[in-house]
């Protein structure tokens, strides 16, 4: 079966990044959670239904200690949610500086780690050594 975390070439941080959005050139400035972050795009869910090849500005909340990430983005892939008026929106970086790209693939890296770890087997290790 096709799995499309296979075909990713980046680790994908899944939690909610505010983001302000809006299509260029000049549309009006829009806000979202973006649902899953990567060092190659983001994907979130809008009333919007954008057609692919879509250009945007984003500037995705990244860090609290930080400004936020200002990239360009295409609308890559357009899902829509049954029995809803939301689409999801896969959006590809067309624009983004590359330390900033490098940022958010070890952090996505670093999660992915964690997310692998089995704390239960942890814990019982941890107990059996006591």
């Amino acid at each position: 079966m096709y799995d499309i975390a296979e075909k990713r070439r980046f680790k994908r941080i899944e939690k909610p990044y505010m983001t302000r959005f809006r299509t260029k050139p000049g549309g009006i400035w829009d806000m979202v959670a973006v649902n899953d972050l990567g060092a190659g795009g983001i994907f979130f869910n809008s009333s919007n239904n954008f057609e692919v090849g879509t250009v945007m500005d984003l500037k995705i909340g990244f860090s609290k200690s930080a400004p936020a990430i200002k990239c360009d983005g295409v609308v890559t892939r357009v899902i829509r949610h049954p029995d809803t008026l939301l689409f999801g929106i896969g959006t590809a970086f067309s624009k983004i500086d590359e330390h900033v790209k490098e940022m958010i693939n070890k952090v996505a890296e670093v999660n992915h780690k964690i997310n692998k770890l089995n704390f239960s087997d942890i814990a019982a290790t941890l107990s059996l050594a006591s």
